[in-house]
């Protein structure tokens, strides 16, 4: 049975989708990429990353510089921000459970920290983990699982994106991959996740499961 989940932040746990696309506009205007349309995002939602930048033609070498401006843009708003609908439950259940939670995502610690502290989540989770490089969170979950002592089989990976479940197939961890985030679900399903869910009711009752 899987002794920690670890969770990713947006798209999983906060609904920063708008927010993302208006940073991103920002930056595209600055740097003269194509800017993200409302008609276009269906689109984007089906196509990987290295596919999405490609598409709007985003030099993938700019793409760390571009990450860093971006998470400094997104603390600046930061307050506009809300939780996953039903999620705040989720974390609750899991908690009264003693299941022991963390995140793991390649935003900012201090801006995951700013949006527990403004949602009185602050004392929620065990560990909040910054994957530094947003190709390289099988490194930085592999990292926390030599730091804990656990086997792959003793986590849960908690993402919406196909590079969560391409960093955990890396690994062995489990994942469940959620359908409301970045992801199309056809997408999240060519990468053969463990698990797939359509809303936090179905999420808490299958890690119920496996914890």
């Amino acid at each position: 049975m899987a002794k920690h989940i670890l969770f990713d932040f947006d798209g999983t746990l906060v609904d920063s989708r708008a927010l993302l696309v208006k940073l991103y506009n920002e930056m595209a205007v600055q740097h003269r990429f194509r800017i993200i349309q409302e008609h276009d995002l269906a689109a984007l939602r089906s196509l990987s990353i290295l596919e999405r930048v490609e598409r709007l033609g985003v030099p993938v070498l700019q793409i760390p510089k571009l990450a860093m401006d971006g998470r400094q843009r997104y603390q600046e708003n930061i307050r506009m921000l809300q939780i996953v609908p039903g999620m705040k439950e989720v974390i609750a259940r899991l908690s009264g459970k003693g299941i022991k939670c963390s995140i793991l995502s390649s935003n900012s610690a201090s801006n995951i920290r700013l949006f527990l502290k403004n949602n009185k989540l602050d004392g929620a989770f065990k560990e909040i983990i910054s994957a530094k490089h947003v190709f390289g969170k099988h490194q930085s979950i592999r990292k926390v699982m030599k730091q804990w002592g656990v086997t792959p089989s003793q986590i849960i990976y908690v993402g919406d994106e196909l590079r969560d479940i391409e960093a955990c197939r890396k690994l062995g961890v489990p994942i469940i991959a959620v359908t409301w985030g970045y992801d199309a679900p056809g997408l999240l399903r060519s990468g053969s996740p463990d698990y797939v869910v359509h809303s936090p009711g179905e999420l808490v009752k299958t890690l119920l499961t496996l914890t």
